[in-house]
């Protein structure tokens, strides 16, 4: 095998690809659902309903505490004779009846129906104003410690140094979003990648002038070329849309903050990813060289999906309990591993020598299945109407 045999099969693999309109379909699909999702979020924030209109009430007040002041200052007056029935029979908007102890009793609320949503103005009215009545009660300076909420600055520290926050989750946290990324992308043509030669009865005229690795390692830097391409497509188009709408959008609510680059996390979660990509990537190509067709194929593509997200069903546990049995038996087991990993070394929840280890893990398992995957693919084009086993593949993959 040469390098020039992996070159030819790269460069046809990707030519070949972006030439067929569905690749550019799945590259553009996820930025224009961003545009379309900002845009939404932007026209919603623009058209925002105005401040409802001061809501006419009356009140009658068992506590003494009510001030006649504050309830003019919200649209009310005291009760009337009959505000009750009044109310029932559309004469009056509201009327409350505060009770002797309003600590211990209910405020007493009778309204004209707004709407499922707009009867809890209801409640605001009446928790507003016996809020401004006792703060009449109370000079300046105390009302206003009474209902001051103090600011707080925390100072955290790992090993001596101050902890990035979620600041510096932001960089290893996006390393997870890439790699689903790539296999929500890729991940069909990973497993196709293989399976379209033998299902097209052409395997056997390729592997006469190429050997299969050169075959199998030229479409895998294929997928790595067209996986670059679509993440530039993505990255490029987010960047746009965040220049574009940042302006008109308020993210400070996010408290994300500064971004903090931690270069070790940073480095193994990059280490993670590429031995993650490298273990899926062999996985489908070994279950499309072992399948007949791509209709026997393509459920394992589901169940890899599945399986690899599976962190996103226990995150509570990976966010909160990173040691509990779950997590563990997630964190070392191949195909959730990878997404495992990056999500706890975002968090800072995962010790480097162990993430270290798990990495390399990865590379050496993803190139075990690699090498069953030319031997599939080599004992595939000879039974190719049927399901390889893994006792067909094992002797040639010794």
């Amino acid at each position: 095998m040469s390098a020039g045999q992996v070159r030819i099969v790269t460069r046809f693999e990707v030519s070949r690809t972006i030439r067929r309109p569905q690749f550019w379909v799945a590259a553009l699909l996820l930025p224009a659902v961003l545009a379309v999702m900002v845009a939404v979020l932007t026209w919603a924030g623009t058209n925002t309903p105005a401040a409802s209109e001061q809501i006419s009430f009356e009140y009658a007040d068992d506590s003494g505490l009510i001030s006649e002041t504050a309830a003019a200052q919200f649209g009310g007056r005291p009760a009337g004779q009959d505000a009750e029935q009044r109310t029932k029979d559309g004469q009056l908007v509201a009327y409350l009846h505060f009770p002797a102890d309003p600590t211990t009793d209910p405020v007493e609320i009778h309204a004209k129906d707004r709407g499922l949503v707009h009867n809890a103005d209801y409640t605001a009215l009446a928790r507003g104003l016996y809020t401004a009545s006792v703060d009449t009660t109370l000079d300046t300076s105390t009302a206003a410690l009474v209902r001051a909420i103090p600011a707080t600055t925390i100072h955290a520290y790992a090993d001596g140094e101050p902890a990035g926050g979620l600041g510096a989750m932001i960089l290893p946290g996006l390393l997870a979003v890439l790699l689903l990324l790539i296999v929500t992308l890729l991940g069909n043509q990973m497993l196709n990648s293989t399976v379209e030669e033998k299902e097209n009865r052409i395997s056997e005229m390729i592997l006469v002038s190429l050997p299969a690795r050169a075959l199998i390692q030229g479409k895998i830097l294929a997928l790595a070329v067209l996986g670059l391409v679509q993440i530039g497509i993505v990255a490029l188009s987010g960047v746009l849309i965040y220049a574009i709408a940042a302006p008109g959008m308020d993210l400070d609510f996010l408290g994300i903050g500064d971004i903090v680059v931690d270069p070790l996390r940073v480095a193994l979660g990059l280490a993670l990813l590429l031995g993650g990509l490298l273990t899926l990537t062999a996985l489908l190509v070994l279950a499309g060289a072992a399948m007949p067709s791509a209709k026997d194929a393509a459920p394992f593509y589901s169940t890899v999906v599945i399986v690899m997200i599976a962190p996103f069903y226990f995150i509570t546990a990976v966010l909160f309990t990173p040691a509990s049995p779950m997590v563990t038996i997630l964190t070392f087991f191949p195909v959730s591993s990878p997404m495992t990993a990056l999500l706890l070394n975002a968090t800072g929840a995962l010790d480097p020598w162990v993430g270290a280890g798990i990495a390399i893990g990865l590379f050496v398992v993803g190139a075990l299945i690699l090498r069953l995957a030319v031997a599939a693919f080599q004992r595939g084009v000879i039974q190719y109407d049927q399901r390889l086993r893994l006792k067909d593949v094992l002797p040639l993959g010794a």
